[in-house]
Parts: structure tokens; sequence; C-alpha cells
């Protein structure tokens, strides 16, 4: 089996020494995706709310990018920065993933640059 990084204009880049997208055969690694506006590098808000869609946002364009989407992801970490938002994350999940939803894991961290949420995904390598 092969690795491959994916990458594209259109994607989040990458803050430090790692790919944002790797397929390895059938399966596509995406990276921890945070709410960061990826035309500014700034946080989406301070909010988590504002945070969390834009974090749904940048993994939505990776999966985009790298030829899958949402229907094909199997399995999502949400690293979550305060665990009082649970319920605010699931209702965001119900609706990025309306069917069918992933397996996910949900550790409660202490994340950089005072984000809220980061979520890394695995997903089936439709190209």
């Amino acid at each position: 089996m092969e690795k491959e990084v994916v990458e594209h204009s259109d994607m989040p880049a990458p803050y430090g020494a790692y790919s944002t997208a790797v397929r390895a055969g059938d399966f596509l690694f995406i990276s921890g995706q945070a709410g960061i506006d990826p035309e500014t590098g700034a946080k989406a808000g301070e909010d988590f709310e504002s945070q969390a869609r834009q974090a749904f946002e940048n993994l939505k364009s990776c999966l985009h990018c790298s030829g899958s989407s949402l229907d094909d992801v199997v399995k999502v970490i949400t690293w979550l920065g305060d665990a009082e938002q649970r319920s605010t994350l699931n209702d965001l999940f119900g609706e990025y993933f309306p069917h069918d939803p992933p397996a996910r894991s949900t550790p409660i961290v202490d994340l950089p640059m005072g984000l809220l949420l980061s979520i890394e995904a695995t997903a089936i390598a439709r190209s």
C-alpha cells in the first residue's frame, strides 16, 4: 500500500510539520481541523459554535479537495476544549452527519491558541 499526501490550494494549510490529508489505500486521513478561517488564519470567533462550524467546514473542504465527502467519513475524533460544550457539539454533529454518522471519540483537552475544537477524520478514499 502506498501513501500519497493530498495537497490542494483550497485546503486549509497545516500549521506545522504535518500533512493536512494523506491517502493510503482505500482510506483518507484528515489531520485535526480547528475553527480557524483559512483565508485570514484567525479564529472564526471567540465562541464555541463559531469555531465549531468553521472546523466542520474546514473538514468538509479537506474531504472535498481529496475527492471524498462527509458521507465517506467512518471515524472522527473531536478534540473538545470545554466539556460543557458537548451538547452543542452533538447538535452540530447531527447537522453535519444527519444519516449514518461515523464512529466518534471526544477527548477533553487543552487546545492551543484559545481554540475550542479540533476535528480529525478517517474517510473512505474515493479518488
